[in-house]
């Protein structure tokens, strides 16, 4: 039986990608923030942790907590969103973005490595977006969470050569417009569909030395 590991799962994408990968057989660690607030996470059964990804201190405990623990999957879900542009930025949240969005999930990655190489599958994904694409960049909102998304794909682009020598194969997902707190009411995705192909895309796309750039249909990303 798999294990998975997802980030950021007590709500809305995370919270889908966990039914979903428990409905297929997986055993599903889960974490959040504040687990006091995940009463619909645990609900399902999942493995709980307490993990603020934007805490060292946090993710050096979880690391602690699950010892040799071998992981075949890992998700990095957890993240935040904003819309905002010049002139109307606010500066501390763009760093806030940068820590949360681009060096938290390498921070996990890093510390998680070990169990993802004693794993049989290897395959770490990361919820990036399709408005971290620099070629499809054509409208002027969201400048901090596309630049902490591009620079997340960045990231991993280059570590996707380093742990290749490991086994390991890194995906970037954008994971759809969701019908989430983030996403808004006028998404036209559900998180359970889009948590499903997501499903499919991060089981099925096989081992890689490269990152490839998906969205939860499984078509390919411009750069």
């Amino acid at each position: 039986m798999p294990t998975t590991l997802i980030t950021g799962a007590n709500r809305g994408i995370g919270l889908a990608l966990v039914r979903e990968f428990q409905s297929n057989g997986h055993t599903v660690v889960a974490t959040a923030r504040d687990l006091s607030k995940a009463a619909d996470l645990k609900a399902t059964g999942a493995q709980l942790h307490a993990l603020d990804v934007s805490d060292p201190a946090s993710i050096k405990a979880l690391a602690a907590a699950l010892g040799g623990r071998p992981i075949d999957y890992l998700i990095n879900n957890a993240g935040l969103g904003d819309r905002a542009d010049m002139p109307s930025l606010d500066y501390d949240r763009f760093q806030e973005l940068l820590r949360v969005n681009t060096i938290a999930p390498i921070r996990v990655l890093d510390a998680l490595t070990p169990n993802l190489a004693a794993g049989e599958a290897k395959v770490a994904a990361f919820l990036s977006s399709q408005l971290g694409s620099i070629e499809n960049t054509n409208m002027g909102f969201g400048l901090a969470y596309r630049v902490s998304k591009a620079g997340l794909n960045m990231g991993l682009r280059t570590a996707a050569h380093t742990l290749a020598a490991k086994g390991i194969t890194l995906l970037a997902l954008h994971p759809g417009w969701v019908k989430t707190d983030m996403g808004g009411e006028a998404a036209p995705v559900l998180p359970a569909d889009s948590a499903a192909g997501l499903y499919k895309v991060i089981t099925g796309s096989g081992a890689s030395k490269e990152l490839r750039f998906f969205d939860w249909e499984g078509r390919t990303l411009p750069w």
